[in-house]
C-alpha cells in the first residue's frame, strides 16, 4: 500500500504504516490490489503512457485520500469512486505542469475514459511496457508493478533481482515511455513490431500466474485472483490476431494448473502434499479446456518451455493416483526443458521429480549438486525436498537438519506450518 510520503511522488506503493490504518474496516492492499492496476491502464490510455509517472502518482494519491477520509464510510462503489478521484488529480497535474492540453482537449481525454473494457486496457499496456526500447526484464518489472501490483520485494523474488537493481530499472522503463511519446494506440502499429513485444507480455502473463499459483510471501499460499487475472487476460490474447502457439501452450499451462487449485489446499489455507490430495477435487471442465488449449499448440514447428511445462502439468492432470504419476515422462520433459531454457529452478524440478522416479537416493544426488547454486541459496523448496528424501531413505537427523534450513527460508505462513508438521513428524 501507500504511505503519506509517497503522495507526490511516482515510486510503487510499499506497506509502510500498516498500524496507523490498522482499526479501519476496508482491507486497502487487497482494495489496491483489485482496482489500481485497472484504474492505471484507464488513465494511460486516456492520457497517454508516456505520462505514468503522474498517472502512478495520481492513484496513490487517491488511496491516501480514501485512507484519510472514508472511515467506515465506505462508497458503494470504491473502485469507481478511486477512479474518478484519480483522473482529477491527473487533469491537475497536467494543468500545473502548463502541458499543451486546452480545457476541450482534456474534457475529451476525461470523457474518453469510459465504456472500455478494463481488461482490454490492461493488456494493450503490457504491450506498451515491453516497448522495443525498453530491455525485457526492465519491461517485465514494469509491467508487473504497474499492472499486476507487484510490490518490490516481490519483484525481487519473483525476478531473482536485489530491490535496488528493479527501482533502477522501473526508473529507465518510466524515462523511455517519456522520452518515446508512447501511447496506448496500438492500431498504428504493424504486426511485426507488436510481434516484437509478444514475448514480453507472455512472460509477465507467466510470472502473474504463478505468484498467484505459489506465493512467495504472505499469509496465504495461493491468491487465486492473480491466477483468474492472468487466464482473462491470456484468453483475450488468443481472441487476437496475435494468437499463437506459444500462447495457447501457456494458456494451456494455467487452465492445467488452475484446475488443481482446489486440492492443494485444506479449508484452513494448509498445504497439501501431492501425494495426499483429493483428486476428486480437480475442475474437470477447466482439465477439458487445457486439453484442447494443448492441442492448439501443436500446431506450430516450434516447441516452446511452455509447451513442454504445459505437458508437465497435463502428466500431473492426468493421473489418477498419485502412485499413477508418469514420473519417468515428467523427468524427460524437465530434461528437454533444461535443454532449451538451462535454469537452477528447472533443475531443481527436475530432481524432485528424480527422486520420485527413481528413488531418494538418486533424488538426493541430483538435489546435492544443486547445493552451493546463488540462485537457490534462500529456496526453501531446496531444502525441504532434501529433508523429504533423507526422511524417506530413514536419515532423520539429516532430514531434520534441511527441514529446519527449510523453514528458516519459508516465506508463507503455510509454508512455515507444513514445516513444522514434517519436523515435527521426524
Amino acid at each position: 500500500m501507500l504511505t503519506r510520503s509517497d503522495r507526490c511522488s511516482s515510486r510503487p506503493l510499499e506497506v509502510a504504516d500498516r498500524a496507523r490504518y490498522a482499526l479501519r474496516v476496508v482491507d486497502f492492499d487487497a482494495l489496491y490490489r483489485e482496482h489500481a492496476p485497472a484504474i492505471t491502464a484507464s488513465l494511460a490510455r486516456s492520457f497517454g503512457a508516456r505520462r505514468l509517472d503522474l498517472i502512478e502518482a495520481a492513484v496513490q494519491e487517491a488511496y491516501v485520500s480514501a485512507m484519510e477520509g472514508w472511515g467506515a464510510e465506505v462508497p458503494e462503489r470504491p473502485g469507481a469512486w478511486l477512479q474518478v478521484a484519480a483522473r482529477r488529480r491527473v487533469i491537475d497535474g497536467i494543468r500545473r505542469a502548463q502541458w499543451t492540453a486546452p480545457a476541450e482537449a482534456l474534457e475529451q481525454l476525461e470523457a474518453a475514459s469510459s465504456g472500455t473494457d478494463p481488461d482490454e486496457d490492461l493488456l494493450k499496456m503490457m504491450f506498451v511496457c515491453c516497448h522495443p526500447a525498453i530491455p525485457l526484464e526492465s519491461a517485465l518489472a514494469l509491467a508487473l508493478r504497474t499492472l499486476c501490483g507487484f510490490p518490490i520485494p516481490a519483484l525481487g523474488r519473483a525476478l531473482r533481482l536485489e530491490e535496488a537493481a528493479i527501482e533502477k530499472r522501473l526508473m529507465r522503463a518510466r524515462q523511455v515511455l517519456r522520452e518515446e511519446q508512447v501511447e496506448l494506440d496500438l492500431d498504428g502499429l504493424s504486426e511485426a513490431e507488436l510481434g516484437m513485444r509478444l514475448d514480453g507480455v507472455l512472460r509477465t502473463l507467466y510470472v502473474l500466474f504463478f505468484e498467484g499459483y505459489s506465493a512467495h510471501a504472505g499469509d496465504t499460499q495461493i491468491h487465486e485472483q492473480l491466477c483468474r487475472t492472468a487466464i482473462r487476460l491470456s484468453a483475450l490474447l488468443l481472441a487476437t490476431r496475435f494468437a499463437t502457439p506459444r500462447g495457447h501452450a501457456l494458456h494451456a499451462l494455467f487452465v492445467l494448473q488452475t484446475a488443481r487449485l482446489a486440492a492443494r489446499v485444506n479449508a484452513a489455507g494448509d498445504l497439501i502434499p501431492l501425494d495426499r490430495q483429493d483428486r476428486a477435487r480437480y475442475d474437470r471442465a477447466l482439465m477439458a479446456e487445457g486439453f484442447e488449449h494443448l492441442g492448439c499448440a501443436a500446431s506450430g514447428e516450434v516447441v516452446s518451455p511452455f509447451h513442454l511445462e504445459a505437458a508437465i502439468a497435463a502428466c500431473h492432470a492426468l493421473a489418477p493416483t498419485y502412485a499413477a504419476t508418469d514420473w519417468q515422462r515428467i523427468v524427460a520433459l524437465y530434461d528437454q526443458l533444461l535443454a532449451l531454457t538451462p535454469s537452477p529452478v528447472i533443475a531443481l524440478q527436475r530432481a524432485i521429480a528424480v527422486g520420485r522416479a527413481d528413488g531418494a537416493r538418486a533424488g538426493l544426488r541430483a538435489l546435492h549438486g544443486l547445493l552451493g547454486n546463488d540462485r537457490l541459496e534462500d529456496d526453501p523448496v531446496l531444502a525441504a525436498a532434501i529433508g523429504e528424501l533423507e526422511a524417506q531413505r530413514g536419515d532423520g537427523r539429516a532430514a531434520r537438519t534441511a527441514y529446519r534450513r527449510a523453514l528458516e527460508l519459508a516465506g508463507t505462513a503455510p509454508e512455515r506450518r507444513f514445516l513444522e508438521e514434517r519436523l515435527a513428524a521426524i
